[in-house]
């Protein structure tokens, strides 16, 4: 069974009965407010004023904050990181349009060396053009090589102290064919840190298939690893 409670005024001095117990109904006033009584405001009143100046404490009874979180010191730490972040960004801002050269080569390398020789006296002969340094491995740039002489032949140039450049398979870095009154020389170069690459302390060897003298030399650019 669903009771239903009436409102009245607030002047209203009625009463209701429901199962022998008589109840005195709630009353609102004219802004529908309900009302209730206070038996003694005065105390309420005292202990409001009692405590209107305190401080309010509270009891923190677990700490929700890692015990890593930021302190003064991190924060700063942060703010200067991100400060350099943004310092990247504008410096990159100003060269986003410019061009980007690498030179590319491995860890360890030498500054880029050079060398040149004229081939033997008896220029069939394998003449050592470069030796590197102790423990060390040579790593080609560049090759050039000249003839001065009007009789046609083969200039080779490789690693190792093998007696030609056949002998030395595996090992070639140039071979052409040369005459002073057709072609009297030829270059060749590799890409930064893709030449021809000898095993350590190997040198490099020039010769002529054909004797011609000293009419004939080579000219490499080179960096040691």
């Amino acid at each position: 069974m669903t009771f239903i409670l009436p409102f009245h005024p607030e002047t209203s001095s009625a009463t209701i009965e429901i199962d022998g117990v008589t109840y005195r109904v709630p009353l609102v006033d004219s802004d529908g407010h309900l009302q209730v009584d206070v038996l003694n405001l005065a105390d309420l009143s005292n202990a409001l004023q009692s405590v209107g100046t305190d401080e309010l404490r509270a009891r923190i009874i677990a700490n929700v904050l890692a015990t890593d979180a930021a302190t003064a010191t991190n924060q700063a730490t942060m703010i200067t990181a991100l400060q350099l972040i943004d310092d990247l960004r504008a410096a990159l801002d100003a060269v986003q349009t410019d061009r980007l050269n690498v030179n590319v080569y491995r860890d360890g390398a030498s500054e880029v060396k050079s060398a040149f020789a004229n081939v033997a006296a008896t220029s069939i002969n394998r003449l050592t053009l470069l030796t590197p340094t102790s423990g060390k491995k040579v790593r080609i740039i560049s090759v050039m090589v000249f003839t001065a002489s009007v009789t046609l032949t083969a200039i080779e140039m490789y690693f190792g102290t093998g007696a030609n450049l056949l002998t030395n398979a595996g090992s070639e870095i140039l071979n052409c064919i040369l005459q002073a009154t057709v072609e009297d020389n030829t270059t060749m170069v590799w890409p930064e840190g893709g030449g021809p690459v000898g095993a350590v302390d190997e040198v490099v060897s020039i010769r002529t298939s054909i004797d011609i003298g000293i009419n004939a030399g080579g000219l490499i650019h080179y960096r040691e690893e």
